[in-house]
């Protein structure tokens, strides 16, 4: 017998006597896969799945290891309502259907106005449906329906608050605010429940950011893992530019190109990284000025030299980058 085959039987067998099968076995098995590092490979070696990410508490697409010759206790999902069926009990699954297109309308008739829950987007939005059996679908009469049975489970210990009269000692707790979509520090007589504690404002954010509308306030950091780093871009709140950073595609503060970036996290604000190019004629004095199309500093020989500070337009080839193409370095967080 071979000897993979030989070791997938025995270790069923250690299974099955070790747990009670009123349910399944395999359920249990299966709850403590999301736990588990992913299996994350090269695109030439393996397939297009999906993996628990539990930094996001979110069912993520990944190059993952074919679980044909893996064995069974791994990360590894065929598809998304495989994972979210295992890994997100506390969700309902309809929660994560696409209202407009999943559902089809057998005798459409003319749409009312309804509510769905958007899980890429985190909110409930509105749409128009044109169905009559609602039941058990990601389809709701207000907003408020909409919010309870799916972006709250959806929230998990993101949505817990805190209780009162309390003392949590020396320890420091940040928790997340979902009403503000802020995290906060606890104060000592403020206790953190079902979860909803953190040691630092990273930890917090990486695990309730994804639900923060406004990604540029959040930190620059990696809140999901992934099998191959790329350059990204973020927006530092202290340096008040984009910074590139090598990391992962994910929910947070995080752009696939610099001018999304800068167009995303300054454009009201008029940064000067975001500004036309300050010049009118040619001329004889170099100066250069930051495009953001190609994400380069480009020399220009200009007529007018004066540099106003506030423009785009700069010096020397090494202040344009330093304003402009800057490298993110990580700073711990602050209390």
């Amino acid at each position: 017998m071979h000897l993979a085959v030989l070791v997938r039987i025995l270790w069923i067998f250690a299974i099955a006597r070790t747990c009670t099968c009123s349910g399944s076995c395999q359920s249990a098995v299966k709850v403590d896969m999301c736990s588990l590092d992913p299996d994350f490979v090269d695109d030439d070696y393996g397939y297009d799945g999906y993996f628990y990410d539990k930094n996001t508490d979110k069912c993520l697409s990944a190059t993952l290891g074919d679980p044909i010759y893996e064995g069974f206790e791994e990360n590894k999902f065929t598809s998304e309502y495989e994972c979210n069926s295992w890994c997100r009990k506390n969700v309902p699954l309809w929660c994560f259907d696409d209202a407009v297109n999943d559902y089809r309308v057998r005798h459409p008739k003319v749409g009312v106005e309804k509510w769905t829950y958007d899980s890429d987007a985190t909110k409930c939005v509105q749409f128009i449906w044109k169905g009559d059996d609602t039941r058990k679908k990601n389809i709701f009469d207000s907003q408020a329906e909409c919010v309870n049975k799916c972006k709250v489970p959806d929230l998990g210990l993101c949505a817990s608050g805190f209780r009162t009269g309390c003392n949590h000692g020396d320890d420091l707790y940040i928790w997340y605010d979902n009403t503000t979509q802020d995290c906060k520090r606890l104060p000592s007589h403020h206790c953190p429940t079902h979860g909803n504690g953190f040691y630092t404002f990273r930890e917090c954010y990486q695990r309730c950011g994804r639900f923060v509308e406004n990604k540029c306030k959040l930190p620059i950091q990696n809140m999901s893992s992934c099998g191959t780093l790329e350059n990204r871009y973020g927006y530092n709140t202290k340096t008040k530019r984009c910074e590139r950073f090598f990391g992962c595609e994910d929910s947070g503060n995080n752009f696939p190109t610099a001018k999304e970036c800068w167009n995303t996290c300054t454009k009201e604000m008029k940064h000067r990284c975001v500004q036309e190019p300050d010049y009118k004629y040619p001329g004889l004095i170099k100066r250069y000025y930051y495009d953001i199309d190609s994400h380069k500093c480009v020399r220009k020989s200009m007529f007018r030299g004066r540099v106003t500070g506030d423009s785009n337009l700069f010096k020397t080839e090494e202040e344009c980058e330093l304003m402009c193409m800057s490298t993110y370095r990580y700073e711990p967080d602050s209390l």
